[in-house]
């Protein structure tokens, strides 16, 4: 990856970091899947410069800034992160695309979704709206066996919510990202987020 931009979250009072990444994050996945290919993947690649996780306490935070890269300035400039972030311009700076600084880069990282089986809520949600069980008796049983993670994570809106439905009930997710140190890698693929289990991106 030899081209990079970097956004700067500028939160207020009145919007939070995490409302922030949620909606700024959905407009960015949005312009990657306009630009995969077949098998849904990209040549753009995420990384989160403050991303911090504690693995003895289980704690962590994605941080304020993200880092978009690409091979080339030209793949960088088809993001159009401009106008895909159009309506949050307020709320963040947007560098100007720079080259990697080659004599700063100190390592690789993966960033990769951490899938978890599935998520409590989701499945007590969908047993009361079959009408087998009531929400709170659902949830109490799901959360005995669903696997979960503290992994710092980004609310996300699926992708298959309807856009009528009431803020209540639409269907949200969290993303959770895993970051692992690794050499550099020949490849530059990643998904519709950004991510990858097998792709690096440089660190500086």
């Amino acid at each position: 990856m030899k081209y990079y931009l970097e956004i700067k979250f500028l939160p207020d009072d009145d919007i939070s970091i995490h409302f922030l990444w949620s909606k700024v994050y959905k407009q960015l996945h949005l312009a990657l899947a306009s630009m995969k290919d077949a098998d849904n993947k990209v040549n753009v690649g995420f990384s989160f410069p403050e991303y911090r996780f504690d693995y003895n306490k289980g704690n962590g935070f994605v941080g304020e800034k993200l880092r978009i890269f690409a091979q080339s300035e030209n793949d960088l400039t088809c993001v159009e992160v401009q106008k895909w972030l159009e309506r949050y311009l307020d709320y963040v700076h947007i560098s100007s695309i720079k080259v990697v600084p080659d004599d700063k880069v100190t390592g690789y990282a993966i960033y990769k979704r951490k899938q978890v089986k599935s998520s409590a809520e989701r499945l007590a949600r969908a047993e009361a709206q079959k009408g087998r069980y009531d929400y709170e008796n659902a949830l109490a049983h799901y959360r005995k066996f669903v696997k979960s993670t503290n992994l710092p994570f980004i609310q996300m809106l699926s992708d298959s919510t309807a856009p009528n439905l009431e803020l209540k009930d639409k269907n949200y997710f969290k993303l959770f990202i895993e970051k692992q140190t690794a050499p550099k890698s020949e490849t530059q693929v990643f998904s519709t987020y950004g991510l990858s289990s097998v792709s690096t991106v440089p660190e500086f």
